[in-house]
């Protein structure tokens, strides 16, 4: 072939259908490749982006003004320390630091995945999830607060569920509820009409449990005790009628490592905790710099080099140190504030001790801070998702409930839905159904000016079985 004709060949070739047949399988291959990329991203139209997200560590130290006011000044610097966890973009500095904070960081994700697959009926899944959290949970006996444990025994209860062992079910979800009991019915709703009766049964169970007490020792004496996340005092104590079961007891103290462990109380009986606080890794410098900035508090200069050293010594970002009086009906505290960027200024706020105390307290770190406010962590449901049981014949709108964007919404379809023969599309199919058939049956019994040839015969329908 000369060069002249092929070059015609690929002339005719581009334009023919050669041409379009090529287009169409690259666009094919195209859609391929994007697709499913853009699905698992979870958006199909916006191209991918980074997002940069600065967190600083925030650390707040509270100094008394007077001697016989240290207790108060420990409970305020507890309370500040929580509410800096309501700050966007800001963690706070653990000034009693609990073995295993990494794992458990991982383990609660595992967690989240195992909750997400069982709203989609995939057991199998988030058994793979549970074992590897639980793994990574029992490297160390302090690993996990109380509210990712109750989630995992939630989890491992709607696992056993999901295959019909009623006893595991019960009794994981009784844990959960022993260690979180603020869960409400709304918060089984989404993993259908079973998880929720046995979440009734167990809630019912569990107010008519026996109770037992715990006593916490003078070996942590002075250390805060909490007991399911919530501050019961501090040591040594005795707690009374607690429900029977586990608990998670936590001992803490500014520059001691947190002692975290399961508890079991058992019924008509006093269990006895009486754990040693160990020096955390920061104890002596903590200690000195207190010394150092409480003896030198109205020289700004030495506190300035003091707390930049601190903040070295302690590994945080920025520190708040404040001398707190409690006059009557109010907390008074002024102090310095090292800022992330090195900036150094004086603070101060008076606090009125009313039902407004905690929000004032966040919203001065807040302004302190230079953050934003956010909400209480400590209000947080043990489970984000949230559905609505909704009455016979009537659906809930959009705007009447939240629905987690991760999840699947299930519902009880023997409690929510209508009748079948109450939808107007049913009546609109049947109609049309009747309508074919009574078409088809016109045309083999007309047959055309010959009359109607071979079998008839008649077409029956039945609109109460089809309404079943």
């Amino acid at each position: 072939m000369t060069a002249q004709a092929q070059t015609s060949a690929l002339r005719d070739f581009r334009r023919g259908p050669w041409r379009r047949a090529a287009g169409l399988l690259c666009a094919i291959a195209l859609v391929q490749l994007h697709l499913p990329a853009a699905f698992m991203g979870g958006d199909l139209v916006a191209p991918a982006s980074a997002t940069t997200y600065v967190s600083n560590s925030m650390v707040v130290l509270v100094l008394p003004a007077k001697k016989g006011e240290a207790t108060k000044a420990a409970a305020l610097e507890r309370l500040l320390g929580r509410q800096v966890r309501r700050l966007e973009q800001v963690r706070a500095f653990n000034l009693s630091p609990v073995p295993g904070a990494e794992d458990a960081e991982k383990a609660a994700k595992l967690v989240e995945e195992a909750l997400r697959a069982l709203l989609v009926r995939t057991p199998k899944r988030a058994t793979e999830r549970l074992a590897a959290a639980k793994k990574l949970l029992d490297k160390d006996a302090g690993a996990g607060s109380q509210r990712l444990w109750a989630r995992l025994f939630k989890a491992l209860g709607l696992v056993a569920l999901s295959r019909n062992q009623l006893v595991p079910a019960r009794d994981m979800l009784l844990r959960s509820l022993t260690l979180f009991p603020k869960q409400t019915e709304e918060e089984y709703v989404a993993y259908g009409a079973q998880a929720r009766e046995l979440f009734k049964a167990v809630l019912k169970a569990r107010a008519s449990a026996p109770t037992g007490d715990l006593i916490i020792g003078s070996a942590a004496k002075g250390a805060e005790v909490w007991v399911d996340g919530i501050a019961r005092g501090n040591a040594p104590t005795k707690l009374e009628e607690l429900p029977a079961g586990d608990h998670r007891v936590m001992l803490r103290r500014s520059g001691y490592a947190a002692v975290r462990k399961f508890v079991r109380v058992l019924p008509g009986k006093a269990v006895t905790v009486d754990d040693k606080l160990k020096p955390a890794s920061f104890h002596t410098d903590l200690v000195n710099g207190l010394k150092v900035l409480s003896s030198n508090f109205s020289q700004p200069s030495v506190v300035q080099d003091r707390i930049r050293e601190l903040r070295n010594e302690l590994g945080t970002d920025q520190i708040l140190v404040l001398r707190a009086s409690f006059p009557k009906g109010k907390t008074a505290m002024k102090g310095y504030f090292l800022a992330a960027d090195g900036a150094f200024r004086k603070v101060k706020v008076d606090l009125p001790r009313d039902e407004h105390y905690m929000d004032k307290a966040a919203e001065f770190l807040a302004t302190t801070a230079g953050a934003k406010l956010g909400s209480d962590p400590d209000k947080r449901p043990l489970d984000e998702r949230k559905s609505v049981v909704v009455a016979a014949k009537k659906r809930a709108s959009a705007a009447d409930t939240y629905i987690d964007p991760n999840a699947q919404l299930f519902l009880d379809d023997k409690a929510t839905e209508d009748k079948l023969t109450s939808k107007w599309w049913f009546w609109a199919a049947v109609g049309g159904g009747v309508a074919v058939v009574g078409t088809v049956v016109a045309l083999l019994v007309s047959g055309g000016p010959e009359g109607p040839q071979g079998a008839t015969g008649t077409v029956k329908v039945n609109l109460h079985k089809a309404g079943n």
